[in-house]
């Protein structure tokens, strides 16, 4: 008899019921958060090196204004079933003769729950879940919401921005 291995993947938006949160900068030197990214990254989310990532990095000089895209990844792991995951994408311009422009950065945390096993071990895990594993679920979501705070707040300060804007 083939034995299957049946695998469960959940994931919760910390920043429930949006998806993810918008910041908006106008002015000068708008790259700032490019170079001090890996200076940024690291603390906020209490990760090293090897749990950050720069799955895309597009740069374009050869017009005016500098067109760039960025798009930056964190993983924290909170537990042996749950991970932290931070995605921020940034699109931004700044004029070559001015040094003065504008980025627009996509954060959007998200905890993936992952477990597999044999129908039993499943089953046996989802009484788990109902029983206990949620309340722990529950502090997790707050924790990942208060660390995207925590970096939104590292960002507001680096460029002096007031509100953030919501989607």
């Amino acid at each position: 008899m083939v034995r299957m291995a049946v695998k469960v993947i959940m994931e919760d938006d910390c920043f429930a019921p949006r998806k993810s949160v918008w910041v908006e900068y106008t002015g000068p030197d708008p790259f700032a958060f490019v170079r001090e990214h890996r200076n940024i990254l690291r603390p906020v989310f209490e990760v090293g090196t090897s749990s950050t990532g720069e799955p895309r990095w597009m740069w374009d000089w050869t017009g005016d204004p500098i067109q760039l895209y960025a798009h930056w990844l964190a993983k924290k792991s909170y537990s042996r079933f749950t991970t932290f995951w931070i995605s921020i994408r940034t699109v931004g311009f700044i004029s070559k003769a001015r040094k003065e422009g504008t980025f627009r950065m996509e954060i959007e945390p998200v905890l993936k729950h992952k477990f597999e096993g044999n129908r039993i071990v499943v089953w046996l895990w989802w009484i788990y879940w109902y029983l206990f594993y949620n309340r722990i679920r529950q502090s997790m979501l707050i924790r990942c919401k208060d660390m995207a705070n925590k970096f939104i707040a590292v960002i507001k300060e680096m460029y002096n921005l007031g509100s953030i804007q919501e989607e």
